[in-house]
């Protein structure tokens, strides 16, 4: 008898909890559709490069277009989310790897990377105003608006202050000052503050012997 009501007791209160709408024993499954964004380069390939090495910078995407999903205008001043459409990966990656397609394609540079730094003469910036589809246009089209800023790093007077933890990315020649709890440990190429080790220990050496 006590074995009995033991078991019975559970099904009951799932019983009505399912009945009361609290819980829910099934559910559909999502059919959610990835996409890529697609920027064609239209004209023709330059004859030949008209400058060195060019560097993709990291991109930055402003929100509410900094998601997977996709953002959807619906008219001047509203917009909505679509939770069944999302790119493949994230806009910023997206819209990278397009970049690093087009330029490539242009002919523009001798080289373009988005994964090495080095020996770079020019750097691109780049922003991503605006995202999303269209009720206009339907989902299949989509709305960017970038600001691309183009540094030429090899100008006569003037300098670009790149502060970064990630020290493989720094070339020998890359003049370099290290700092630590807002005091300069260290000033000149990489070359020479390694000297004949790597450049991670010698930062680990100076920033361990400033906080000892």
């Amino acid at each position: 008898m006590n074995a009995r009501i033991r078991i019975l007791f559970p099904v009951l209160v799932i019983a009505m909890l399912a009945a009361s709408g609290c819980v829910k024993l099934w559910q559909d499954s999502l059919d959610i559709k990835t996409y890529m964004i697609e920027a064609p380069r239209e004209g023709a390939t330059a004859k030949a490069p008209l400058a060195d090495k060019l560097w993709i910078d990291i991109v930055s995407v402003l929100p509410p277009y900094n998601v997977r999903s996709l953002i959807v205008r619906k008219n001047d001043v509203e917009y909505e989310t679509s939770y069944y459409t999302e790119l493949l990966l994230s806009p910023a990656n997206n819209v990278r790897n397009n970049l690093y397609t087009w330029f490539s394609a242009s002919g523009i540079f001798e080289e373009v990377s988005i994964t090495d730094r080095r020996k770079m003469g020019h750097r691109l910036a780049v922003t991503v105003l605006k995202l999303h589809g269209s009720r206009e246009t339907g989902n299949r089209q989509a709305v960017m608006a970038l600001k691309v800023t183009l540094f030429d790093e090899q100008a006569d007077g003037t300098g670009i202050l790149w502060a970064t933890h990630l020290i493989d990315e720094i070339a020998p020649e890359d003049a370099v000052v290290v700092l630590h709890e807002g005091r300069v440990l260290a000033e000149g190429s990489a070359r020479d503050i390694a000297g004949d080790g790597e450049l991670a220990q010698a930062f680990l050496d100076l920033t361990g012997r400033q906080a000892a």
